[in-house]
């Protein structure tokens, strides 16, 4: 199986091919204006790849939280593409892309923090058993729960926007390399893949970015997407 996988969430972004044995990812800086470029980006990695796109048998796409005009860029170029070829599509949350492989790795629990805007984050709790959902915080509540929990591992983009003060104020935590903090398309569409089999494509029409706003409250978890060593 050939996953084509978008990434469009945050500040890095792209598009990656994963095959059964093979992995290609292509990672540019996602800023104001730039999302005209991941048609292009998509085009070349499957050249890459020299996969066409009779041989992909699913579409992944990151759905958030993040970028508002970024999701809307990825996720549109998604369902342009699952329409034109015919492809079930499958959606990952920046969340799990950024969390799960993390979790696989560090002992404790991972948080991640997704910056939303000025002092907001998107704060979500990740194990190896699941992710569970986002909720909007301004900071300083966002670090009075983080600092409940020494021991923990925290990543995102909203980890690297506030790591002097995580530093400064939440020394029993532990900041994840910044190389580790953005979500990367080849991790979606490992989380995707899995997704497929065990619950099938999502419904293309109802599909829509990830938004979460201050009065939602915790949702259900998503259990057992990264496979385990």
């Amino acid at each position: 199986m050939y996953v084509l996988a978008i990434e469009s969430a945050g500040p890095i972004g792209g598009a990656a091919v994963v095959g059964p044995k093979e992995c290609y990812e292509t990672l540019v800086p996602l800023g104001p204006g730039h999302g005209e470029i991941l048609p292009e980006i998509v085009r070349d990695v499957l050249h890459r790849a020299k996969v066409g796109w009779r041989e992909l048998s699913l579409l992944a796409v990151d759905i958030g939280p993040g970028s508002f005009t970024g999701l809307r860029v990825g996720l549109s170029l998604a369902k342009a593409i699952a329409q034109v070829h015919g492809l079930p599509v499958v959606p990952v949350r920046q969340t799990e892309a950024v969390g799960l492989p993390l979790a696989e790795l560090w002992p404790g629990r991972v948080c991640v923090w997704i910056h939303d805007r000025r002092e907001y984050l998107y704060m979500g709790w990740v194990d190896r058993e699941r992710a569970g959902q986002e909720v909007v915080l301004p900071f300083v509540e966002a670090l009075a729960r983080l600092q409940e929990r020494p021991g923990t591992l925290v990543a995102g983009t909203g980890a690297l926007r506030f790591a002097q003060e995580l530093k400064a104020h939440a020394t029993g935590v532990v900041l994840a390399p910044s190389v580790m903090c953005f979500p990367r398309p080849s991790v979606v569409a490992q989380i995707a893949k899995i997704r497929y089999t065990r619950e099938g494509p999502a419904e293309l029409l109802a599909l829509e970015p990830h938004y979460i706003h201050k009065e939602d409250g915790h949702g259900e978890s998503v259990r057992d997407l990264w496979p385990r060593s």
